[in-house]
């Protein structure tokens, strides 16, 4: 059995020319979920957060007396006012805070994304609001493994706050005191230290570390199994261990013996972004073609091949990693590869996953010649100004979209339904 990946102590972070990078405390504005404290998604980390420097909670009521002492209550005008000074981080615990926060361009902003509660995940406002919540965060948490995995396939700078292991995996002081944290706690802070002193990311392959050791010593207890070799795999790939090919096979042949009808899309054809990220591009093509489902997948396939053959080696490589929801390094290899093409699919990754001022910067006037371009542009427009706090411009986007498109509507609904969230979250109305 292998050893697990050691976790970092957690002495402050260094620069590279030696100099401790530890500056004056840090003000935290938490922006909680709906229920007051008692509801709040992470209470370990923002017990964190108040070691390390001043937290605040933002509420309409002036106290609440389920709030810990070391932390503030101020309401959403002061919140305001706190995220113009240096040295203030936005918390946001809940996706409907989306246009609220995104508006005052916080110096930093930090995703806490609770699990839903009641209906909220029937909602399509839930998912538009964490894609977008996310587009604009430094750092995210969540609890679910899930949502972590997708979330470091897209790029994102994320930390899985779950673990098996309630035993410590380090400390922290404070004052005369010594605080246990456990691995995720001790992650979390590493990755928190290094967003406010802007040191490269060097968490995120720990953590993936650590969890594929979790999850091969559990295959070596339990045994080959579909969902922990598939999950192995998927931890495999993102530190490019050359055993993800083994692990991936190992749980399609048991989804294949499980019965699962769909298992070359959802596990065979992972095995083309393997290849694909490795270089071996005549195999990630044949996997494709093999798992090409539907008519348009097989057009699809057809023009990949053509590029191959045209010698857009570079060009197929980041297409098969998109089509396999691996958007950070489809887009990695195109920043490196540049032109018009890679602008189009930098376009269309930065769409898909709510990252709506990139997307807007790659727009050129020659991309909205036509009624069709020209509504996505004006739709994409006013998402953009609403997500800036500019409302009657984001507004006047939309409606000039909805005489062609009445979908269009639907922006400003999601506007009224956001504002609605927040004076529920704030506990204003119930």
């Amino acid at each position: 059995m292998e050893n697990p990946a050691p976790l970092p102590d957690t002495a402050p972070e260094v620069s590279p020319d030696g100099a401790n990078t530890a500056q004056s405390p840090v003000r935290y504005v938490l922006f909680p979920r709906k229920g007051g404290w008692s509801s709040f998604p992470y209470p370990d980390i923002a017990a964190l957060l108040s070691i390390e420097g001043e937290v605040y909670y933002v509420s309409s009521l002036t106290q609440t007396e389920d709030v810990p002492p070391v932390i503030t209550v101020i309401s959403f005008p002061e919140a305001e006012q706190l995220l113009l000074e240096p040295r203030t981080v936005a918390v946001v615990a809940h996706p409907y805070w989306l246009m609220a926060t995104a508006s005052l361009e916080p110096e930093l902003c930090i995703v806490l994304l609770p699990e839903p509660a009641g209906n909220e995940a029937e909602s399509p406002l839930w998912e538009s609001s964490i894609s977008k919540l996310v587009g604009i965060a430094d750092l995210v948490g969540t609890s679910s493994e899930t949502r972590y995995m997708k979330l470091l396939f897209q790029g994102v700078r994320a930390i899985w706050l779950g673990g098996e292991d309630p035993a410590p995996a380090g400390t922290m002081q404070k004052d005369d005191f010594e605080v246990p944290l456990r691995d995720f706690e001790l992650l979390f802070l590493h990755a928190l230290r290094q967003i406010l002193s802007g040191t490269p990311d060097s968490v995120t392959l720990l953590q993936c570390s650590v969890r594929a050791d979790f999850y091969r010593q559990l295959r070596a207890k339990a045994g080959a199994h579909e969902t922990i070799s598939f999950l192995l795999a998927a931890y495999e790939y993102l530190l490019e261990d050359p055993r993800a090919i083994n692990s991936l096979q190992e749980a399609f042949s048991h989804a294949v013996l499980n019965g699962r009808s769909d298992c070359v899309v959802s596990h065979y054809r992972f095995l083309s972004a393997i290849h694909a990220r490795s270089g071996k591009l005549e195999d990630a093509l044949l996997v494709y073609g093999i798992s090409a489902a539907d008519e348009q997948e097989r057009h699809h396939y057809e023009q990949l091949c053509r590029w191959f053959e045209a010698g857009e080696d570079q060009l197929v490589r980041a297409e098969l990693l998109r089509m396999n929801d691996d958007y950070g390094n489809a887009l990695r290899i195109l920043d490196e590869l540049g032109g018009e093409t890679a602008r189009h699919w930098k376009f269309r990754i930065y769409q898909e996953t709510g990252r709506v001022e990139e997307a807007l910067a790659l727009v050129h006037a020659v991309d909205i010649q036509d009624d069709a371009s020209r509504r996505d542009y004006q739709q994409l427009s006013g998402s953009a100004l609403a997500l800036r706090g500019e409302r009657h411009g984001a507004v006047r986007h939309f409606l000039e979209t909805a005489l062609e498109d009445e979908n269009a509507l639907a922006r400003i609904v999601e506007l009224e339904l956001l504002d609605h969230a927040v004076q529920q979250l704030l506990g204003e109305v119930p």
